[in-house]
């Protein structure tokens, strides 16, 4: 005679021991978003850039690993005092035309952490949409950011960068040049104590 599993309606513990798991996983997702916004909440808004570059002056970069990070030349950027506040790095991305690259130039704060302006010098991307790039309206949004940069929506940290439509190949290259001119600045010239 085989037995078979019955079920006792007047035993509860099946609902409490189900009651109790999902309790416990509402509350781990909502604990881990929670944490997350917390993490990413300095990405959220621009920071205010409080210092002024009064002069720059051209850095040596010829014995650097420029190479790696499509740098092509940096300049210190001081204040009136003479102490280094910025860099200013030159470097390039390739875009939608592979055969032009866009030319960029990116001041970053000199603990690397923060991006203080962006200018597109140079592209040949598509009419009308991939030109839009060199527009105030996309390289504004870049101003006060702190690093890493990433494409809005994306579930990664760092700042947001709305992208735009219709030409995301463009302005994900202006993106990675920003963020190749960090990696540079990180990896060579950044002063940690300098913004602290």
């Amino acid at each position: 005679m085989s037995k078979k599993a019955h079920f006792n309606p007047k035993s509860f513990t099946w609902l409490i021991s189900l009651a109790v798991m999902i309790v416990l996983c509402v509350g781990v997702i909502v604990g881990s978003k929670a944490i997350f916004n917390l993490a990413n909440a300095k990405y959220d808004k621009p920071v205010e850039i409080d210092f002024t570059i009064s002069s720059t002056k051209d850095i040596d970069v010829s014995s650097m690993n420029t190479a790696d990070f499509n740098v092509t030349s940096v300049q210190e950027g001081v204040d009136a005092s003479g102490k280094t506040v910025a860099y200013v790095v030159k470097g390039t991305a390739v875009g939608y035309n592979a055969d032009v690259p866009i030319e960029t130039e990116t001041v970053i704060s000199a603990d690397g952490q923060l991006v203080c302006s962006v200018q597109v010098l140079k592209q040949e991307e598509t009419e009308y949409l991939g030109v839009r790039i060199a527009e105030p309206t996309f390289t504004d949004q870049f101003k006060g950011r702190i690093f890493p940069l990433k494409a809005r929506g994306d579930s990664t940290q760092g700042s947001p960068i709305d992208l735009i439509a219709g030409s995301t190949i463009s302005s994900k290259a202006v993106m990675e040049a920003v963020n190749n001119a960090q990696g540079f600045v990180a990896a060579n010239l950044a002063q940690p104590e300098a913004q602290q």
